[in-house]
Order: structure tokens, then sequence, then C-alpha cells
């Protein structure tokens, strides 16, 4: 991600340059000033992912520059040496407020709230994307688990497994564990083509070979099933009309 620091104060902002180079090296510190004219220029020309923000600046104010630029697509992080600011703050929507001197555990807590802000804005955009092309494709299923968001078609869902608060989906050659219930996936999943033999299980009919003697569903990659017994005359004409 990219910073941006805009402090009057040059001891100050080599402060904090320092400790964020420090704590979180994987940042880039595109740029540095004291001024709301310059800094309003730096934000147009280097789009900023943080913007640390005095108050009191060279020739105007923190809320001067804000009120006289976009500020979509950055979060800003107030320093101050005034606690009296704290609450024009919260109304420009700053992500957090911390004083000077600046303390490395205030700053680095404020940085990793803005990580995950900005972690949670990805997966946003990443399943708009994901729904928009759902829209154009409905034998698509979106899946999202705690890593990445998946698309998966759904002939290729042989069953579903519930794990508590979870779900694990097995396809014709991986499992997901997804982040949702199975009685979720048994809502948005078509009815004609899946079936719920055992409260814990969910399965593509297209994949049902037979019920074994055990009484247990046999699927056709070999796995077995189990079936609620309210749900067995149900799965035995299933089977007795696929013939």
């Amino acid at each position: 991600m990219k910073v941006l620091i805009i402090e009057d104060e040059i001891d100050a902002r080599k402060v904090l340059h320092y400790l964020i180079q420090e704590l979180f090296p994987s940042l880039q510190i595109v740029g540095q000033t004291g001024s709301v004219r310059k800094a309003k220029e730096m934000i147009r020309s280097l789009h900023p992912d943080i913007v640390f923000l005095d108050v009191q600046l060279e020739d105007g104010t923190g809320f001067d520059l804000l009120n006289n630029c976009s500020h979509n697509g950055f979060q800003i992080i107030f320093t101050t040496a005034y606690s009296k600011f704290a609450l024009n703050a919260i109304k420009y929507s700053a992500t957090d407020y911390i004083l000077k001197p600046v303390n490395p555990n205030e700053l680095k807590q404020a940085i990793e709230k803005v990580t995950k802000i900005k972690r949670k804005e990805k997966e946003f955009e990443m399943l708009k994307t994901v729904v928009k092309n759902n829209k154009k494709n409905p034998y698509k299923i979106t899946i999202k688990t705690a890593e990445q968001i998946y698309m998966l078609p759904i002939d290729d869902i042989v069953r579903l497994e519930a794990d508590g608060a979870y779900t694990t989906i097995i396809t014709r050659d991986k499992r997901i564990v997804a982040s949702k219930n199975i009685k979720h996936y048994e809502n948005i999943l078509p009815e004609d083509i899946f079936i719920r033999p055992h409260q814990s299980h969910l399965i593509n009919k297209n994949f049902i070979g037979e019920i074994n003697k055990n009484g247990k569903l046999l699927l056709i990659n070999n796995e077995e099933v189990p079936v609620s017994f309210r749900k067995k005359s149900m799965i035995r004409n299933l089977l007795k009309n696929r013939i």
C-alpha cells in the first residue's frame, strides 16, 4: 500500500517515516509535505492508500485539505498534538486518530486497522465481479472461503457436507471449506439437481449410484453417504424412476 505523510513539523515527519518503515517495511512511502496546496496535488497524482494527516499545516489545516479534495479511495489517520480535534476527525471519517508524540503501538494498531479495511474492500470488489459473472452464467455458484472466492460450475459439485457453521464442498477434483452453513447452499442450489438425504449431506443426484446393503448411498466416485430413515423411501423412488 502507498503512504502519504502530510505533516508540517520536519522532526515529527522524520519520526513517522522511520516508524512506518520499521513496523511495516512493505508499505511504500510515496511522498511527504507540510503544505495543503502540495498535499492536494500529491493526492491527485500519487493515489495513496493511507494518508497520515496533521491538523495544523503550513498554509492551513488538514480539514481545509479534506474540504477541497476528493478523498475517496484512501484511509485517513490524523496525527496531532491536540486532542480537541478528535470530534472533527470523526466527522471526516478518519480511520484513526493518533496524538503526538506518536506511540509505536498506537501507530501499529492504526495501520493494522487500515489493512483490515483495505482487505474487506478488495474482497467486496472481487465479490461484485463474481456476482456479475454469475448473472451471466446461472449454472455456476459463488463459494467464499477464508482465503478466496470460487466460482464453481454446479455440474462439478458432487456433494456438500455440513461442518457446524461451515460446509465442505466436494467437487470432481477438490474439497473446499466454505464459510456458510449447509442450509444456505440448500436454499440456493437447484432442487431438481440436489437432494438432502441426511441433515448433514446435500448430494448432486447425477452422482448417485445406488443404495448399498448397509442402507447408504453409494456415489459414482465410490463415496458413501448416510441416508436418514425418513428419506429412504424417497431415495429408492428416485433411483427406481431413473431406471
